[in-house]
């Protein structure tokens, strides 16, 4: 048996191993090595106290190893946020990791070694991650699920139990080899408990090879003009910047004339409804669309919304159709904290702390259920940068027909979270049924269809414009129709259930043994 130290330290390199079944490596194995070894050393501990610290040693390696990437953002201005580093690198993690201890915890007290144990392991790691999607406005980053995106016919299930759902057949099948190294063998449990997963990814090859929709007579045009992080803001080079982006959109097509142009999330780095003159060009690109019929130009840009006297600034999608008239705004609803919005103001700013994004004061978010129906497209679902993340904000009021994800992954160079991200809002793509259209700064920018598969992308931190049609939305997916009701009835039932065991089972321990005597 480990010692105490040993232990910790095998369980926080476990834990890191396990981030190896995300993009870009995308390695299963590593998560039957990872999760197998954690559950022998919780087999083996005799009190709940060590189960706790075991598992969050393990949640704290795999946080500080998947989410080490967002350090980098803090080196953007580096003399201003390097000082914060230790935060995102060391802090957040061992915050997040809070979620699989008390995941691992309960069922390490609910249940004795065996199947019982891993299916209720497999239960409450599901339930915390959805919780950890929620908690404090949520951070739903790198679920178990996502290690089913390795292959797109292995992500099709999360168009019947989403993202959520994989969660609970992956740890499942990660943590069932541990049967094999209990004192009695169980081979064939091991097998049932993994059997699951493998149906599922074969039934998700069964729906990958059904016939597609035909493609949506939209053509459209994505620009990614690689422009770094460190000079996107520069005041002395918004000019520059911005007419990079007018010449790519304005480069020759193969065939044909785009009939929509699509920029990445804050292409333009100024308040364009205030800017007449770069509006007029974009309106200038707009009309030289669907040659020469005119069409649409996309841009992620800065709002400010006027409010009761009071300016409201929004992180926003805007449209510019001909006549450089701003015909559909999409103002993003789901702020990062610390990035667009700081969080608890008056006693951050005290400490000395301040948001990275560059502006005074605060983003405010757009209202909850907003439709961006430009004229002449189909009606979209708009996410801006890690609302992509989010299974529940791709399915807000009317069914659109694609998804549009406009994103700036430049603060994060040529790191695991821009592939991380990108496999993320694929998944929302099989989700929801509908195609996917990704324009980032810095990439990954890409065109997926109705289930995930990637019909052209632009590879991290390269200058291209992507031209292809639009792909058809499929049919209404069962999960898009349910959402996480059935998931999170299903796991919570199974803790339930076994929670009630537990409590019947130590009643009867605590009984008196043999007949009760009666007095008469």
């Amino acid at each position: 048996m480990l010692s105490t130290p040993l232990r910790l330290a095998a369980a926080f390199l476990l834990g890191g191993l396990a981030t190896l079944v995300f993009s870009p490596f995308d390695l299963p194995l590593a998560g039957f090595v990872a999760f197998t070894g954690l559950a022998v050393l919780l087999d083996r501990l005799g009190r709940m106290a060590g189960a706790f610290w075991t598992a969050w040693f393990f949640g704290w390696g795999h946080f500080i190893a998947g989410l080490y990437w967002t350090a980098s953002a803090f080196l953007v201005e580096a003399d201003k946020f390097a000082w914060m580093i230790p935060g995102p690198l060391l802090g957040l993690p061992a915050f997040l990791a809070l979620f699989p201890a008390v995941a691992v915890t309960a069922a390490w007290r609910l249940t004795a070694p065996g199947p019982l144990r891993l299916a209720t392991l497999a239960a409450s790691w599901t339930l915390l991650e959805f919780a950890r999607g929620h908690v404090l406005t949520g951070f739903p980053w790198n679920l178990a699920g996502y290690a089913f995106g390795f292959h797109p016919a292995a992500m099709q299930p999360a168009a019947w139990i989403g993202v959520y759902g994989l969660s609970f057949l992956a740890v499942l099948a990660f943590a069932a080899p541990a049967l094999l190294f209990l004192p009695r063998r169980r081979t064939w449990a091991a097998l049932a408990l993994i059997l699951p997963a493998v149906l599922a990814a074969g039934a998700g090859m069964l729906r990958l090879d059904a016939p597609g929709p035909r493609a949506e007579p939209v053509q459209l045009r994505i620009v990614q003009a690689n422009i770094p992080q460190r000079e996107k803001w520069r005041p002395d080079l918004i000019r520059t910047n911005f007419e990079k982006l007018v010449e790519m959109s304005l480069q020759p097509a193969e065939e044909g004339t785009p009939d929509l142009v699509i920029w990445p999330e804050t292409a333009a780095t100024f308040l364009l409804s205030r800017a007449e003159q770069p509006r007029q060009t974009l309106g200038a690109i707009a009309a030289s669309l669907d040659d020469g019929r005119g069409g649409l130009v996309i841009t992620g840009a800065p709002r400010v919304e006027v409010r009761d006297g009071r300016e409201m600034p929004h992180n926003s999608a805007l449209a510019i159709d001909p006549a450089a008239g701003i015909v559909a705004v999409y103002d993003k609803t789901h702020l990062v904290p610390f990035g667009e919005y700081l969080p608890l103001r008056g006693l951050l700013q005290f400490l000395g702390l301040e948001k990275l994004a560059r502006g005074r004061g605060d983003f405010i978010p757009g209202p909850k259920d907003q439709r961006f129906d430009p004229p002449g497209l189909p009606p979209a679902s708009v996410l801006i940068c890690y609302e992509a993340i989010f299974p529940a904000l791709s399915n807000r009021g009317e069914r659109p027909e694609w998804l549009l994800n406009l994103t700036n992954d430049g603060w994060f160079g040529e790191l695991t979270g821009p592939d991380q991200h990108f496999t993320m809002a694929r998944f929302r793509a099989v989700e929801q049924g509908l195609p996917l259209v990704r324009a980032a700064g810095t990439g990954i920018s890409a065109v997926v269809d109705a289930r995930g598969r990637i019909v052209a992308s632009l590879p991290l931190n390269s200058a291209g414009v992507i031209d292809a049609q639009l792909p058809a939305p499929a049919a209404k997916t069962f999960y898009a129709k349910t959402g996480n009701a059935l998931v999170f009835g299903t796991t919570l039932a199974v803790l339930l259930l076994v929670a009630a065991g537990a409590l019947l089972s130590r009643r009867n321990e605590d009984l008196p043994s043999g007949r009760a005597s009666t007095t008469h």
